[in-house]
């Protein structure tokens, strides 16, 4: 078996430290794997283990045929049998297929806002190109379900996330604050992930805790977001206790160097940020959206309001140590009983080997 992670970039995405992480994976796991972005590289490229291959394609535009063609002339160097489509670079993989009908096309679908899965855009394309494909690989049970009863496509798994503790990681990032208080949230700045939200609860209770500082780590877009969030930041006078870093190599070691983390997001699948906490030993606090809830179960704080719990429950995890830290051993304890790369891969494989039958 022969595998192609195929993605649009290399940016520090949930989607993107997936394919990474699976094409890392065939290292320890007895399958060869190869990884290719379609458009561009990025910070994730110095994360992909050194014995996978890897193709960066450049495509312009969905008709850049000259890409295709490289990214084709790169499956047949690997021998590639099997085509794994990681979000919407399943558009490239179903003009790979048309070309090259043997190819297993898989779609993993990553879909960011679950909770509001009937809006997604192009579903008539997924349509027909679900015509095409072997199997769904779907990031949470929501999209799970939404694929078999709206895609031709009939073989689905929901295949967890999964994360991998990287413990000799150097850190490169310059923190601020103290050490014992500090607050991180993972989660690059899109709507979705209401970075305002979070601001305007830790500007409430920013005054009885002043020593403690807010870190927000994740890509700057530069654009209405962005800028929603740093004028925030600036108009309330929060410049000195939160931090923006962009989206950063030496996230487990940064993680290492905080106490809480946070996700106040509107809507999400399974947040990869969420279980780099727990990896990180971190206590945590987020919103009930996805399958957050079902992650933590027992094992930190899920609430269902921002704005009237957020403070309170932020609060709680500020003031007592110990119950941070119970929660935050706890946390780590069940990431890495239920959300560790052998069971998932093994999962995968199964699905591969079944699909290929």
């Amino acid at each position: 078996m022969r595998v192609l992670q195929l993605i649009d970039t290399l940016d520090a995405g949930g989607a993107e430290r997936m394919a990474v992480n699976l094409a890392n994976a065939s290292v320890n796991h007895s399958f060869f794997a190869a990884i290719c972005a379609t458009r561009r590289g990025g910070i994730l490229e110095s994360a992909i283990h050194q014995e996978v291959p890897v193709f960066i394609a450049d495509k312009r535009s969905f008709y850049d045929l000259k890409a295709v063609r490289k990214i084709i002339k790169f499956i047949k160097q690997h021998k590639i049998d099997v085509l794994h489509a990681h979000s919407t670079s399943v558009y490239t993989a179903f003009l790979i297929k048309l070309m090259h009908p043997t190819l297993k096309l898989i779609w993993h679908d990553h879909y960011g806002l679950s909770e509001f899965v009937q809006e997604r855009p192009s579903q008539e394309l997924l349509k027909v190109i679900s015509k095409y494909m072997s199997g769904i690989v779907a990031c949470n049970e929501d999209l799970a379900t939404w694929a078999k009863t709206h895609l031709h496509c009939k073989e689905v798994i929901f295949l967890p996330n999964f994360v991998v503790e990287n413990k000799n990681q150097e850190l490169t990032t310059e923190i601020s604050g103290i050490d014992g208080k500090r607050i991180v949230c993972l989660a690059n700045l899109r709507p979705q992930k209401n970075h305002i939200g979070l601001l305007r609860i830790f500007k409430e209770i920013t005054t009885q805790f002043p020593d403690w500082t807010l870190h927000l780590v994740g890509k700057d877009f530069n654009d209405d977001t962005s800028a929603s969030v740093k004028e925030f930041i600036t108009s309330h006078d929060l410049s000195n206790v939160v931090s923006l870093y962009d989206s950063r190599k030496d996230v487990a070691a940064i993680l290492k160097k905080m106490d809480i983390g946070v996700l106040a997001s509107t809507s999400e699948g399974l947040p990869l940020a969420l279980l780099e906490y727990g990896i990180a030993g971190l206590a945590v606090m987020v919103t009930n959206v996805g399958q957050c809830a079902q992650v933590i179960q027992e094992n930190g704080e899920v609430i269902d309001d921002l704005e009237k719990q957020g403070p309170e429950v932020l609060m709680k995890l500020m003031n007592n140590t110990s119950y941070r830290s119970k929660k935050g051993a706890d946390f780590k304890n069940r990431v890495s009983n239920f959300y560790s790369e052998s069971s998932s891969v093994q999962l995968l494989l199964n699905f591969y080997t079944e699909l290929s039958a």
